[in-house]
């Protein structure tokens, strides 16, 4: 794998993955497909415990999908005089299985945004669990009308379900990304943090590492799942999901241990 595309390494369970370099700092079919690729093999491992994803290039988690290659694929389509009727099925790209697998796999992804995180960029981030950014001068979000266009890989159903349909529709139309300290504050990321993202990124990565992997994939599919099923449907496999794991040998031990400790202090949380 070409390393100014995208590089990977597994530390104690936790794997990282590097998008670009400081000579490819735009999303490409490449790097698309490499990283559909590691996603995949990490999601299937069972050494591997979390997935963080970071940049590459200083000041880029990723800029955006590069223009020229939409450029490309845009007059190669309008050249063939092929037509997008409203009801024509979804089909998904290298880019939407690479999200899709963020979203599926059992295993906790976070996203360490380093630096500018725009359009497609910003759209692969909102795939992830969570997505952690450092303080700096750049840049987050969806800049597509500007260009006559909208986000195209998830962006217009992926934001309206973490920030809500009215802060989505603003963002999205005014097309003004925002600084990390506001992008924590409309919520488009969980924590804006002094030092480097990767580092806090890293931290939550081996505090997630130290629970036991099941717990962590039935949270992780019911979160995710709750606001499009039912509540009698969720809370149903919410109990029943509960009382597989209330019954396994890693929680029981978790829980007598705990039980042993007589911890009663106000200040003092559950400690095994």
């Amino acid at each position: 794998m070409n390393a100014d595309v995208l590089a990977t390494r597994v530390d104690d369970g936790i794997a990282v993955i590097t998008l670009g370099s400081a000579t490819r700092i735009y999303f490409d079919e490449e790097m698309g497909d490499a990283l559909t690729e590691v996603l995949d093999e990490f999601a299937g491992d069972p050494k591997v415990r979390i997935v963080v994803v970071t940049g590459g290039a200083p000041g880029y988690f990723n800029r955006h999908f590069s223009i020229p290659a939409l450029i490309q694929i845009a007059e190669s389509l309008r050249a063939a005089g092929r037509q997008w009727p409203e009801s024509a099925t979804y089909n998904g790209g290298f880019f939407d299985k690479a999200m899709a697998l963020c979203e599926s796999m059992p295993k906790p992804v976070i996203a360490a945004i380093s630096g500018t995180a725009l359009a497609g960029a910003f759209e692969f981030a909102l795939s992830c669990d969570l997505r952690i950014a450092e303080d700096g001068d750049y840049l987050i979000g969806f800049p597509e009308t500007e260009l006559g266009l909208l986000p195209g890989a998830g962006g217009t159903q992926r934001l309206p379900r973490i920030i809500g349909m009215p802060a989505a529709l603003m963002h999205i139309l005014m097309g003004q990304p925002v600084n990390p300290r506001e992008a924590e504050r409309k919520g488009l990321v969980h924590e804006t943090v002094s030092g480097k993202a990767l580092d806090r990124a890293m931290q939550i990565a081996r505090r997630l590492s130290s629970r036991t992997p099941e717990s962590l994939a039935y949270i992780k599919r019911l979160v995710r799942s709750a606001t499009d099923t039912p509540l009698a449907q969720g809370l149903a496999l919410e109990r029943n999901l509960f009382l597989k794991l209330c019954i396994s040998e890693p929680a029981l031990a978790r829980m007598r241990s705990y039980e042993e400790k007589k911890i009663t202090s106000p200040s003092r949380s559950v400690e095994v």
